[in-house]
């Protein structure tokens, strides 16, 4: 099934399978959430979908190891590690925050239409739009599901500078501690992984889930790596692939047709080891998602994350598209989506090209950058 040859490892930035089934977690996350526009016991869609959130943790943390090893190899030095992880943060809160500014200003806009949104609601709002809800920062909720990316940058910011200081001994010791006792801790005490806003005394179980599913991510990269020196032959490529395939789908059908969320901690080995698999790039499918239609529908995951409970909650509140039923309500939610995330991708792509974004990013980047040599 395996020869023992070494071939090399692949430097592509881009791998068409992850960007597929990263598109196909973010529909199921809308689907999910759409929850709340079903009425009368209702039968709705991927009532397990939370769940698609782990795909997101385990991607981000591979490709974490993988940006923080690369620059370990390149001899890159630590003696502004402090600096250098301000950097790395700072380049990915700047690449969230147009998306979070666009739908965080329709999100307050439809409140204040349709609710009774006071002036600190109004005010405080500013901290889950600038993506630091969960922080502890107490405030108005306009974008919820993006939890995900403020846990994410908080636990990167402890993540990468041990990464970059320790390397390998990192992966090899501190992080499968980090997953044994987070996993174990969230079993323990809740059963499951829900509820990323439950406050634990200093953070949010959200952020326990962050940091263990990140530091599991980090450690499938290095296990990754002796994957790709492994020369498959056609029939262990045959059924490496649909080990990948139905590890992937299982998710999904948890999602749909479970009544509890006790397969969680199930579902976290099995994603992980097609997440493995694909970023492998040695099944068979590669060649087939390798193609720009699936880095596009990538690329329009992140607007259709932080766009659709807008649409959800216009949809509530609008009275000819709220009286309907839930299976009415949905190909409108979708087509609805689908049409503000293009809108806001191509807008801000649009002041991308105009250079209105860099030009800002600049302007921040350079007034940090005298903040912090000032000090």
């Amino acid at each position: 099934m395996i020869k023992n040859q070494l071939v090399p490892i692949s430097l592509k930035k881009h791998n068409g399978i992850i960007s597929f089934w990263k598109f196909c977690f973010c529909i199921m996350v809308v689907l999910f959430h759409s929850q709340l526009l079903a009425t009368n016991e209702e039968s709705t869609l991927f009532s397990q979908g939370a769940i698609a959130v782990e795909f997101f943790f385990l991607v981000s943390g591979f490709l974490l190891a993988k940006t923080t090893l690369r620059k370990n190899e390149q001899k890159m030095g630590t003696e502004n590690l402090g600096k250098e992880t301000f950097h790395f943060i700072w380049k990915k809160y700047l690449f969230f925050l147009p998306y979070m500014l666009f739908g965080g200003f329709l999100g307050l806009l439809l409140q204040n239409i349709y609710n009774d949104v006071g002036t600190y609601q109004n005010i405080s709002s500013i901290w889950d739009i600038l993506l630091l809800r969960m922080t502890g920062l107490n405030g108005n909720v306009v974008i919820g599901q993006a939890w995900y990316i403020s846990a994410m940058l908080l636990s990167m910011m402890i993540l990468y500078p041990l990464l970059r200081k320790y390397q390998q001994n990192f992966i090899y010791l501190v992080a499968p501690l980090i997953v044994l006792l987070g996993f174990g801790w969230l079993s323990r005490n809740y059963s499951n992984l829900r509820g990323p806003d439950i406050w634990i005394n200093f953070t949010f179980k959200g952020v326990i889930r962050a940091f263990s599913e990140l530091s599991l991510g980090c450690i499938l990269y290095l296990i990754c790596q002796k994957v790709k020196q492994i020369n498959f032959t056609k029939f262990g490529r045959f059924v490496i692939t649909i080990i990948e395939i139905i590890g992937f789908i299982f998710p999904f059908l948890i999602a749909q047709f479970a009544s509890t969320s006790k397969y969680d901690f199930i579902i976290v080995p099995i994603l992980a080891i097609s997440i493995l698999l694909a970023f492998s790039e040695k099944t068979l499918e590669l060649n087939c998602f390798n193609h720009q239609f699936f880095f596009w529908l990538e690329k329009l995951s992140l607007p259709l994350y932080i766009c659709h409970i807008v649409v959800r909650n216009f949809i509530m509140e609008f009275s000819p598209l709220s009286s309907l039923s839930y299976s009415s309500k949905v190909p409108i939610y979708l087509l609805l989506c689908f049409v503000l995330s293009l809108i806001c991708m191509y807008f801000i792509k649009f002041l991308q090209k105009i250079h209105i974004i860099e030009y800002f990013k600049k302007f921040i980047i350079k007034n940090m950058n005298q903040i912090t040599e000032n000090n």
